[in-house]
């Protein structure tokens, strides 16, 4: 018996009506809205942070460190050559790139939710005397009433936003962790060269001791102290050897390579760092604005904070509607030669809706899970941001108390320089003993290793304070390129379209996005 058939037209009206109902209802979302939440921050930098070294760290308060290229600022093109081959070859902030990538295919998931869901399926059975068709399509669309679906994209947007702030806050660390290996390659570098002057020097005291010795005019004990200081110097020089070694082979693979490769391409250059003039920290609010990992904290509980709708919604009534549309073609022969075919089609369109009644206790206890995991975000949020102020104040008086220790160390520099030559002339001259050179070159290899390990440290201080600021962050949360050759791997294994395209509209206005009233 064939069932009557909807007209297309009534059933186009009622898919209107539905979607001008579902549209009406789409205001109400249940779950708390995010708001940032409550931050301690200082007003200003602690006042003594100048204090006695104010001359080492010059406070703009209503200025910021300029966000870009702040390596710049160390003159030296080796650094800069670096930091921009770790920024394209590193494989960690490859891998930071990528949870983006990863993160907008999940709002792609959660972004298709708002959308009916379509199936279409077919068949033909053909026997000995007949023959059967039929084609159905079903379709069902739950609809968003509660603002369940609404959320879950609120959430996955905030999650897309977050893993974008992780990938520039990583992009600072790396930034200020090559520029650490590199001052310390450097410094290693300048104490192997400390190291190897004062062997000279004690060699020819060694030279000077022994030849006195062959002509009786100084003791055995002064030969000895004489061999036992040089070979001491000596023997410190292969382990300052193996520190750079390692220092070398680090660098290496932040910039992507296998040992060795920083050695080959970079260790001829021979280039010194300067430090900066002075550093524009701004104010402490800055940080809010400055510090990616802040952000990320920050859009990270924007995720958490939806999810609590989403899981809220689940104690209320949900509501659906379903249709079908169905094609059916039988044809049969009988014996005698006649023919039987029937042709018809069916549809129908319905609603239904679903209250969990038995299962509430368990909803209430998911929306307290994610109650409690939002606030564990909240109080990461606001320690990020507690730890940041921590971060430059200790960066700043770094770079003032090595400041003013590389200048007493070089002054002291100085008067050793003399008081080595001096000793080492008196004891020529047969005035004094050989005690005096050993106390005179110890002192001035001391004083020589403190300065260039101060100089260093007041360096390392602005990169910390650099980092500390959020520098090398323009404030911009645009998707990064990825790597060709890995855009190439991916395809080849899954269908990735233009997704892996950092520019396409794809990356960067999912499709429901804007209809939400969230912006990038």
């Amino acid at each position: 018996m064939n069932k009557p058939r909807m007209p297309l037209s009534t059933l186009l009206k009622r898919l209107v009506g539905v979607t001008v109902v579902t549209l009406m209802l789409s205001g109400c979302m249940v779950g708390p809205d995010y708001k940032r939440p409550e931050l301690s921050v200082s007003e200003q930098w602690k006042a003594q942070t100048g204090g006695e070294f104010a001359e080492a760290v010059d406070l703009v308060r209503d200025q910021q460190i300029n966000p870009v290229q702040w390596w710049e600022q160390f003159s030296d093109p080796t650094l800069s050559a670096l930091l921009a081959y770790a920024g394209q070859q590193n494989l960690s902030l490859q891998s930071a790139a990528l949870r983006i990538y990863q993160a907008r295919a999940q709002l792609g998931i959660s972004d298709a939710s708002l959308l009916p869901t379509v199936v279409g399926s077919g068949s033909n059975t053909e026997g000995n005397s007949s023959t059967v068709r039929d084609a159905l399509l079903q379709a069902n669309w739950e609809l968003d009433f509660w603002g369940k679906y609404r959320r879950g994209i609120e959430s996955s947007f905030s999650s897309f936003q977050s893993a974008i702030s992780s990938y520039y806050s990583a992009d600072v660390s790396l930034a200020a962790t090559v520029s650490s290996a590199y001052i310390n390659i450097r410094n290693i570098e300048e104490l192997i060269q400390v190291a190897q002057v004062n062997l000279s020097l004690q060699g020819e005291s060694l030279r000077i001791a022994d030849a006195r010795y062959k002509a009786g005019s100084t003791s055995l004990l002064a030969l000895s102290q004489a061999q036992t200081r040089y070979q001491q110097t000596k023997a410190e020089i292969p382990g300052l050897l193996e520190q750079l070694n390692r220092q070398r082979n680090a660098m290496s693979v932040l910039l992507g390579q296998p040992p060795g490769f920083y050695e080959a391409q970079f260790g001829q250059t021979k280039n010194m760092l300067k430090a900066p003039e002075a550093i524009k920290v701004g104010i402490p609010m800055d940080l809010l604005r400055r510090r990616p990992d802040v952000a990320a904290a920050e859009y990270q509980a924007a995720s958490q904070s939806a999810l609590i709708g989403m899981r809220e919604a689940d104690l209320y009534p949900s509501f659906s509607l379903s249709g079908f549309f169905g094609y059916l073609s039988t044809s049969v022969t009988y014996q005698n030669g006649q023919t039987f075919s029937f042709e018809g089609s069916s549809s129908s369109a319905g609603a239904s809706f679903n209250l969990p009644i038995f299962y509430r206790g368990a909803i209430v206890d998911q929306i307290r899970v994610q109650d409690a995991v939002f606030q564990q975000a909240v109080l990461n949020y606001q320690n990020t941001v507690l730890v940041a102020q921590a971060e430059v104040e200790d960066a700043l008086m770094r770079i003032a108390t090595a400041n003013s220790a590389t200048k007493d160390f070089g002054l002291a520099l100085k008067s050793a320089r003399q008081s080595a030559k001096l000793a080492l002339d008196l004891y020529e001259a047969g005035q004094s003993d050989y005690n005096t050179v050993i106390v005179a070159q110890q002192v001035l290899l001391q004083v020589q290793s403190d300065f260039v390990r101060s100089r260093s440290e007041a360096l390392m201080g602005y990169v910390e304070a650099f980092k500390a600021l959020g520098g090398g962050w323009t404030g911009d949360l645009k998707v990064p390129a990825l790597p060709n050759e890995l855009i190439a791997q991916m395809k080849e294994r899954s269908n990735w379209g233009n997704a892996l395209d950092a520019q396409s509209p794809e990356a960067n206005s999912p499709r429901l996005v804007q209809t939400l009233g969230l912006t990038q």
